[in-house]
Order: C-alpha cells, then structure tokens, then sequence
C-alpha cells in the first residue's frame, strides 16, 4: 500500500521497480538509475542486486539492461500502474463524497 508522507505518496515497491526497469530499457548507469528513481546510493544498490540476482537486469560495460524476462515484468508493472492511477482516482472521488482527507 501507498502510505502519505508529509502530504506526497510514498511509492510501492512495484512503482520503484519499474522506475528502475524503464531506465535499464536502452541501458543505464548507476548513478543514473539512482537519481531518475529518487533512491539513496544504498538502496539503489539493494533494488539493483535484487534485480540482478532475479534475472532481471544484467550489467554489461558499467551499463545495466533489462533481460528478457526483465522486460516482461516491465510490461506487467506499465499495466499494474496504469490500473493504480485509475484506482487512486476512483479512491480519491469516494473520499471526496464521503467526506474524508
């Protein structure tokens, strides 16, 4: 679940993985995928030895790809955010009407 944090949305673990997956898709540094997923260094590195470990991004020449099977779970989580997106409105409409914050 998203949880508020000081009035942003804290992102789920899926929403940060596909932030990683999408920068790997040409082939991306490190310090690249840290700042274009807004992660520390040592996170960064937890989530890219993860994802290595599953098979899911390889690293070749100081640049990681995404592997195949990377790229089909890059596809599902487009979708899974896409769907997210849609349901935070639909939520944030009820609120509305119901009269919560």
């Amino acid at each position: 679940m998203t949880e508020t944090v000081m009035g942003r949305k804290k992102r789920t673990r899926y929403e940060i993985i596909h932030d990683i997956l999408s920068q790997c898709e040409n082939g991306a540094k490190k310090t690249w995928l840290m700042y274009k997923a807004n992660l520390s260094y040592e996170l960064t590195n937890n989530y890219i030895n993860r994802l290595v470990e599953k098979d899911l991004i390889t690293s070749k020449d100081g640049l990681y790809y995404l592997t195949d099977k990377g790229k089909k779970l890059l596809e599902l989580l487009k979708e899974y955010k896409e769907k997210k997106t849609a349901l935070d409105k639909v939520t944030a409409q009820i609120k509305e009407i119901y009269g919560e914050d």
